[in-house]
């Protein structure tokens, strides 16, 4: 038998070691509180500039397009080349032969579209002067991409921007129910829908081929185009200084992969007289954020909306084939070399933002993708994170069970009048960030060489919450626990908790 205080020792330690592990499971799995200490924003100590108004979209801009659109279906292209298989890395180190043979294309069919790509090349439309004015943001949102892109409009205006935004979206059934008016009351922000300004839409059967007809009837002269994932790390505003801009009007970003396009396709486009006899030794296009000066390159944008008019069957497959990126990215960079206009691709790579693997390292292929500041050609210094992994939508990232909301759902399953639900991305453990969103650790690899926290932007993962924080508590998209947790996670992981009054606090310009 053990001794009376040995075994009273023993009970101690049993005692001990059982509060430590409910303590430990009280810290990770604390009870709902709805009722945790709120800081308010810290008031801006300066006069902010104020937003220039925004005005309607010019109708000449919509009867230049009905006349585009015709000229587009008066030379269409001849073959149907539908979205190819993925061909994964079988390209990435391709022959010319190799790309001359994967698709099913004869010299006389291309000498037919090269001549079809000259007469519209040739029909192309002079700039509309006194059409646009100014310089703003145009934003791709609607159904689930516009909770992404309230986070990042909230970053652009925590960021200190002052430029005018317009929301564009298909048409009035991609909005979520009062989205569009809380957005205006921040002030020089609009939503506009494409249906408005073009008939017969048809042709658009992708969402990203929208890019290109948003930027055109804007009202803007000059443009930032963001994907709604596309947020900007320190304030944009500066960008249209920028001497590469200054210079040549259209500025791009690189993707990851080297061009996989056909043979053919310089010459289709006019580029050469004969097709291809080399790989192609150029980047990729990320169009998840551009910045064009219509004025100096409307023809440009006019020959890239053909290209989207009739990528999916056809210019998408040309440009890319199995490649990665098959869409409109390689729609942009084409048109500008097809009438070779003067523009600007930054020179550097982009850099990985990836996982905190626990330890502050970074772990995994990545989550998003940081694009350089044109206003320094010679050092990397972030302007833009790309998200093109982890969605930055508070919802998809806090919910336990939400409701997706009808503007989200296809036509089909808004008929069957059906509730369509999802869960977030706390509630799953085998997902790539549980752990992160559940122990109340950072997202962002704060010891990655080359991350953001790398770049000195530390703060950029603390504002993103803050501005998903506001976007789960207030407005359209709010929903009671999801604010809660998204609160619980900004106290645990950063120390705070923010309340923001009157829209996205403005920080000087």
């Amino acid at each position: 038998m053990w001794p009376f205080s040995t075994l009273r020792s023993r009970k101690s330690i049993v005692l001990l070691l059982t509060l430590f592990s409910f303590l430990q499971l009280y810290r990770h799995y604390p009870p709902l509180d709805f009722n945790l200490p709120l800081l308010p924003a810290t008031p801006s100590s300066c006069q902010s500039q104020p937003i220039p108004a925004i005005q309607e979209p010019s109708p000449r801009v919509a009867e230049q397009w009905i006349q585009l659109q015709e000229l587009f279906e008066r030379h269409p292209p001849n073959l149907d080349m539908e979205h190819t298989d993925f061909a994964g890395g079988q390209l990435a180190k391709a022959t010319v032969k190799l790309l001359a043979d994967y698709l099913d294309m004869t010299f006389d069919e291309a000498q037919l579209m090269r001549d079809e790509h000259a007469s519209v090349v040739k029909a192309l439309p002079q700039y509309p002067i006194g059409a646009f004015s100014g310089r703003g943001i145009v934003i791709l949102a609607g159904g689930k991409y516009s909770e992404i892109a309230a986070t990042t409009i909230g970053m652009t205006r925590l960021l200190g921007s002052r430029l005018p935004v317009e929301i564009w979206m298909i048409d009035e059934i991609e909005e979520q129910e009062g989205w569009c008016e809380e957005m205006a009351a921040y002030g020089g922000i609009v939503c506009r829908f494409v249906s408005d300004y073009m008939e017969d839409m048809s042709a658009f059967s992708h969402h990203y081929q929208l890019k290109i007809p948003a930027i055109i009837f804007s009202s803007f002269a000059e443009v930032l185009y963001l994907d709604g994932d596309s947020m900007p790390v320190v304030n944009p505003d500066p960008i249209f200084s920028a001497p590469a801009y200054m210079d040549t009007g259209a500025v791009l970003w690189p993707d990851y992969w080297k061009a996989t396009e056909s043979p053919y396709t310089p010459y289709i486009t006019g580029q050469n007289q004969t097709k291809a006899t080399s790989v192609p030794d150029f980047q990729t296009v990320d169009s998840g954020q551009m910045l064009w000066n219509k004025e100096k390159h409307w023809q440009s944008m006019c020959l890239a909306a053909y290209y989207n008019y009739f990528g999916p069957t056809y210019f998408y497959t040309l440009f890319t084939q199995g490649g990665p990126g098959w869409g409109d990215k390689d729609t942009f960079p084409t048109a500008l070399r097809a009438l070779k206009a003067k523009w600007t691709m930054i020179p550097h790579p982009l850099q990985t933002q990836r996982y905190d693997d626990g330890t502050g390292h970074g772990k995994g292929s990545g989550m998003a993708m940081m694009q350089a500041d044109p206003a320094d050609m010679q050092a990397f210094k972030p302007l833009f994170l790309h998200s093109n992994f982890i969605k930055f939508s508070v919802r998809r990232l806090m919910c336990d069970t939400c409701t997706e909301d009808p503007s989200a759902l296809s036509a089909e399953k808004r008929l069957e009048g059906k509730e369509v639900t999802f869960k977030g991305s706390i509630s799953n453990r085998k997902g790539t960030i549980w752990k992160q969103l559940n122990f109340g650790m950072r997202i962002f690899a704060t010891k990655e060489k080359g991350g953001l926290n790398d770049m000195g932007r530390l703060e950029t993962e603390r504002d993103m919450w803050r501005v998903m924080e506001r976007v789960g508590c207030v407005g359209v998209f709010s929903d009671e626990k999801v604010c809660h947790r998204t609160r619980r996670y900004l106290d645990r992981t950063f120390g705070m908790v923010t309340r923001w009054e009157g829209g996205p606090e403005r920080a000087c310009s």
